[in-house]
């Protein structure tokens, strides 16, 4: 009762069985995706490379969309020509049972698809040379991952920070 009636005033727990009950849920909390003790980790991650190597000039959102992707019917399964693929052949309720019915074929695709991009567009340097990138997958409603980026880039973080001095 001590306890609540601290947190209800917000003051801090003194009792220490309290402090370590609390300190084991964090622990567990802070590896289950979406929980604020995971959030307040990879903000704190976030905090750390933006000190280390300056403020993200790019942001992205990448969101795969394998509903309409014949790659992600090929990855499911599908025995498609992906060169001749006419998406008129799957209706979209087609194409999202045959990719809901293989979830790993979306994990799968998503990574793929992932990887190619930070490993062909940004790495490559379409944006100029990469100094870092902090990457979070979310997943949406319907229980499919989208990405959000953020990205530092040697030569614009060096012309912005020039621009002070």
């Amino acid at each position: 009762m001590e306890a609540a009636s601290q947190a209800e005033k917000h003051q801090p727990f003194t009792n220490p069985a309290i402090l370590e009950l609390l300190k084991g849920v964090a622990r567990i909390g802070s590896t289950a995706s979406g929980s604020d003790e995971r959030k307040s980790y990879m903000l704190a991650q976030l905090k750390s490379s933006i000190v280390h190597f300056g403020c993200p000039l790019i942001y992205l959102t990448i969101n795969p969309h394998e509903r309409y992707s014949p790659i992600a019917l090929f990855y499911a399964g599908e025995d498609i020509d992906i060169r001749k693929f006419q998406p008129k052949w799957y209706s979209l309720s087609q194409r999202l049972k045959r990719t809901l019915n293989n979830p790993l074929a979306i994990v799968e695709y998503f990574h793929n698809m992932i990887t190619t991009i930070i490993e062909e567009v940004l790495k490559e340097g379409i944006f100029g040379e990469v100094n870092h990138y902090y990457a979070t997958i979310e997943y949406q409603g319907h229980g499919t991952p989208h990405m959000h980026l953020a990205v530092s880039i040697y030569h614009l973080q060096s012309i912005h920070s020039n621009q002070y001095i």
